[in-house]
């Protein structure tokens, strides 16, 4: 005997979980890449422009940017 379902079983929306968009995801996408720039800048010269590397920088930039 064939299982009997639900119509909203069928449906693709009731296949689909929904998910509320992070607020975390529209603060990251304002900061642009002129802010993380002049941020990973500022790093690279609180050190004295030595050692560490500017993926490092841009990185750490990015980090702070979003925790604000």
């Amino acid at each position: 005997m064939p299982r009997v379902t639900k119509k909203s079983e069928t449906t693709p929306t009731a296949r689909v979980k929904r998910t509320r968009r992070s607020t975390d995801a529209s603060a990251a996408a304002a900061i642009t890449e002129a802010e993380i720039s002049r941020l990973a800048y500022e790093l690279y010269q609180a050190r004295g422009g030595t050692n560490g590397s500017p993926l490092d920088d841009w990185l750490e930039a990015e980090r702070q940017l979003a925790g604000r």
